[in-house]
């Protein structure tokens, strides 16, 4: 493992020895909203009386008579059908772990987490991993070492955990409330179980504990010479050469070894990108091939299995049992569209970054964003539409859905409704002031050039918008 740093990080307990730090951790727990905990004290519950709980709290707290709860055991389909186990907190163990998170978050930020690091971090994110990744297929790392560890969160082990992070932390008290809340255990069905390994999947402090703990591998491929990108468990080692990737492998067995953990060996994979596709964090990236005029380019888009899913999400939130006004609909529905979005336009985000960032090394950027949301934002109003036929009506088709196109054309859903659209968010962001009836101007006519509508001038389509917003009754 590393080397321990020089200095260490001191006096953590004290600092949280405050009503007002307690309080800002309390409205950070609140935000992030959540279930109660085995005491069954919700949010609102702890919200009625935040004040007689956060004193009670920090009297334990001062008294050293804190003790971590176990966590409460729920299960989450995975995407290959599996149970994920999760654990929640009481909401005061959730506040003692978010206090210790901000005092210490800082330091290894500065100090400790290599910056190829990307998940769980403050400011960093899969727009920073996917950034990475496609520079670096770009700079001509086409040999990559897909690994994954095998149940990473729960095989953790305690005693290798408690020892890495004492290199880093000198305080004892805080260690010994790391250490009783990994020896908690968990609830399930009234009966306490006790955790011989593995962190909390649902804890405060689990995500900053994985990554310390994973830092060693970063820093260990880092020594090696070895390219990675790393998103909480899911890794990439990129190479230029297969005597690098055969390094780089080497490394990987070695220091999981050493941390205690297993490789998942049906999720690893050796990729050359000359040839082969490959996916990352929802994300496929195509192959290098050559285009009419014989220049090298590779792909990269959204996976299919994230198309798949955000057309699932969109079909539970819009059944046609549903009975929602127009204006409710936009309101249930943007903030959804917005997120999903602003995940699947991802590689379009990045995309100008790439580009100066390859000009800077005196290079061209060869990726090609390939997605285009238009199909998805089709995909939803088709939905709305099989909605506003089954009104009155006992069952409606996929069919009598289609038959409303022209009554409720793309005019109407984003310029009358104000229905968010991936394809005019991508579209503003080359033409800043547009407005929705441009873009369905622009639309209409990149579509159909014969079509006589297309003809119609953005005043025009202004004007049709007062007749879509009156034509109808909500």
């Amino acid at each position: 493992m590393n080397d321990p740093l020089k200095h260490k990080l001191f006096t953590i307990y004290g600092q949280i020895l405050h009503k007002e730090v307690l309080m800002k951790a309390w409205k950070s727990v609140k935000a992030n909203k959540g279930c109660a905990g085995i005491d069954k004290v919700s949010i609102k519950k702890f919200t009625e009386h935040e004040d007689e709980y956060i004193d009670e709290l920090l009297t334990e707290l001062k008294n050293k008579t804190y003790k971590p709860s176990p966590v409460k055991r729920v299960y989450i389909k995975k995407k290959n059908g599996k149970l994920r186990p999760l654990g929640i907190p009481t909401i005061k163990d959730r506040i003692v772990q978010q206090a210790i998170v901000m005092r210490v978050q800082g330091f290894f930020e500065k100090n400790v987490f290599h910056p190829n690091s990307c998940g769980f971090r403050p400011g960093m994110g899969t727009q920073n991993a996917i950034f990475k990744v496609a520079n670096r297929l770009n700079d001509g790392f086409k040999y990559i070492y897909d690994f994954d560890i095998k149940g990473f969160f729960d095989n953790i082990p305690h005693k290798k955990l408690m020892k890495v992070l004492n290199k880093y932390i000198a305080d004892g008290t805080v260690l010994d409330i790391i250490w009783k809340s990994l020896k908690a255990g968990y609830m399930e069905d009234s009966i306490r179980y006790e955790t011989s390994k593995g962190t909390v999947q649902g804890g405060v402090i689990s995500p900053l504990c994985a990554n310390i703990y994973l830092n060693e591998l970063d820093w260990e491929l880092y020594k090696a010479r070895i390219e990675t990108v790393r998103y909480a468990d899911d890794s990439l080692a990129l190479c230029r050469t297969k005597e690098d990737l055969d390094r780089a492998i080497r490394v990987v067995h070695r220091v999981l070894d050493e941390l205690g953990l297993e490789l998942s060996e049906e999720k690893t994979y050796v990729i050359d990108f000359d040839k082969d596709d490959f996916d990352y964090l929802g994300f496929t990236f195509g192959h290098w091939r050559l285009n009419k005029n014989g220049e090298r380019y590779f792909t990269y888009s959204p996976s299919k299995s994230s198309i798949k899913k955000f057309k699932s999400d969109i079909k539970a939130k819009t059944c046609k049992s549903f009975s929602h006004s127009f204006e409710e609909w936009v309101s249930i529905l943007n903030p959804i569209l917005r997120g999903k979005f602003n995940y699947l336009l991802i590689p379009h985000k990045i995309l100008r970054d790439c580009r100066i960032f390859a000009a800077k090394a005196g290079k061209v950027f060869r990726g090609k964003a390939t997605f285009r949301p238009n199909s998805l934002d089709g995909y939803v109003r088709g939905r709305l539409r099989v909605n506003f036929a089954n009104r009155g009506k006992k069952s409606a088709r996929i069919k009598d859905g289609s038959m409303l196109h022209v009554k409720y054309g793309i005019d109407f859903f984003v310029s009358t409704l104000g229905l968010f659209t991936g394809g005019l968010e991508l579209f503003s962001w080359c033409h800043k002031d547009i407005t929705p009836e441009e873009y369905v101007f622009a639309l209409r006519e990149r579509k159909s050039k014969s079509n006589s509508n297309s003809k119609l001038t953005p005043e025009q389509w202004a004007k049709r918008k007062e007749f879509w917003k009156n034509a109808y009754a909500k």
